[in-house]
Formats: structure tokens, sequence, C-alpha cells
């Protein structure tokens, strides 16, 4: 039997395994249906899909023209709709003052990266790694400083612990001071509000790490954003 609940929130909880395969490539085949979901339904917010997954651009997905006509005839709401009654705790690209790779003045083909621990745990941290081509798959290189303030990766949002170690955190707190950044595009410093202390390269390479201290004038201390919306 099937239930229905309006105005669910649904969770997907990913298998070990799959009892199907992808036509012999799981990335394309999850990129087509990523594509061909913002096609149909994303009809505002389509390009900040591709800024997400440049690699879309150019993918061919085929006519949604039965897809769109059937959400036309099932009266369904748009996406502006579900956002702003079903989570309006979404970040939206105009939520966003800077976003997209955070790449290194100190060190140019370096970029933060969350080192896949985006969905490993609580608490994990991010570091540097080397850019990947800004029309591949950026998902664990796509940072965003929000207009209020809040540093995140696309599913945590980013503070400091007290050994001044940068940590990945559930946004459910994002309101309190230890959450709030500053991204200065003058001097490119992202200095942590509450502390003071400013996000710092580091010495080596593929950090694992990345740490907050006092600001200085340092390259170090120095980062881009591939988009800016202030």
């Amino acid at each position: 039997s099937l239930l229905f609940t309006p105005c669910s929130k649904v969770g997907h909880i990913f298998r070990h395994g799959y009892p199907y395969d992808f036509q012999g490539d799981h990335f394309q085949t999850v990129l087509f249906n990523y594509k061909r979901v913002a096609k149909v339904w994303m009809e505002r917010t389509r390009s900040s899909t591709t800024k997400l997954r440049p690699m879309a651009r150019e993918k061919d997905v085929g006519s949604v023209t039965e897809r769109l006509n059937l959400r036309k005839k099932l009266q369904c709401k748009p996406y502006d709709w579900f956002v702003k009654n079903i989570t309006p705790n979404l970040v939206l690209e105009k939520d966003l003052a800077h976003y997209g790779q955070m790449k290194s003045v100190y060190k140019r083909n370096f970029c933060i990266d969350n080192l896949g621990n985006e969905y490993k745990g609580q608490g994990l941290s991010i570091g540097t790694y080397p850019c990947h081509p800004s029309d591949g798959a950026i998902d664990n290189q796509f940072m965003m400083v929000t207009k209020s303030g809040i540093f995140r990766s696309i599913d945590r949002c980013l503070t400091i612990t007290s050994r001044n170690v940068l940590a990945m955190s559930h946004c459910f707190d994002f309101n309190t001071p230890s959450f709030t950044w500053e991204f200065d595009k003058t001097t490119q410093r992202l200095k942590h509000v509450k502390s003071g202390l400013c996000l710092d390269y580091g010495n080596t390479d593929m950090a694992t790490q990345l740490t907050v201290v006092p600001c200085n004038a340092s390259d170090r201390q120095r980062w881009t954003f591939t988009y800016n919306n202030v």
C-alpha cells in the first residue's frame, strides 16, 4: 500500500550496492538525471546547478517536454513554492555573497576541499587539495559564504574548535556567533568574526586540517572565489 503524507520531507539513504547497473557509467547516469530534474523543476535557479556541476552544461539529456506537460497537467507547485514553504532553510544562489571553488593566492593550483568528509560525521575538518578542472566535478571544492556570514560546504557549516582547527558541523545552529565569518574581497581574507582569526593555508600542501591564526598580510591568508555577488 502507499501512504501519502502531504508536505513531507524525504530523506535518501544510499545502499551499499544497487540491484541494477548504470549503463556502464555511474557518474554520467547521475549527471544525466540531475540535469533532467533541473530542466523540469528549477526554472529560475537552473544556472546554479551547472555552477555546481559545470560538466552538465553540454550534457545532452533529451527532451523533457513530456515531463513538463505532466507537471502542468497535475498542477504541481513551482520549485520556488517548495523552497519557501517546505525547505525555507535551503540556501539559494541569491543568498550567497561568494561561492564556487575557493582558490589559494599563495598556491594558485590548490583549493579548499572537504576531502570527502562532507557526509562522514560531525566535526571533521576540511583541507587543501589540487583544484579540480573548472569544467569537472567540483562538489568537494564548492564552498560558499552567505550574505549573512555563514561559511559552508554543500551540506555543512564551518566553525572552529578550541584548537583553532576548522570543523564541519550541522547547520542547525548556524545563527550562533561561532558560525559567523567575514570575507573581505579587498584583502581576500576570510576572518572568523568571534575570534578575529583568519583562515591560513598553513605550511603543507594537501593539508588535512586547516587552521585559523592571527590575521596578517601574507598570501597564505588570501583566497579567491569563482563567483561573487557583492
